[in-house]
């Protein structure tokens, strides 16, 4: 029951953390929440947001704005533009 609710809230959280990334602290803020729930709850966050921020700065990710994507040697490499955090992805082989 709780964690249906703690994974509501997290939904929530993001979608509020993405319409006010022009106020970075707040977006940040609200990230940062969310991770603390997803934690108390002991639940893992849902496919669709697990790669959409920067777990070192809690930073939402925003191609252009607070992230830089690079394709080299098969791996596709995000960097967070306001941490300097590095995660690389390897790109699969249908």
């Amino acid at each position: 029951m709780y964690k249906r609710i703690a994974i509501k809230r997290i939904k929530f959280l993001y979608k509020k953390a993405i319409e006010n990334i022009d106020n970075i602290e707040l977006s940040r803020r609200y990230i940062f929440i969310l991770w603390k729930i997803k934690n108390k709850a002991r639940i893992r966050l849902p496919k669709d947001l697990r790669n959409k921020f920067c777990k070192k700065c809690y930073t939402p990710w925003i191609v252009g704005k607070t992230l830089q994507i690079r394709i080299r040697k098969g791996r596709i490499i995000y960097k967070c533009l306001y941490c300097g955090n590095v995660k690389r992805f390897n790109i699969r082989k249908v």
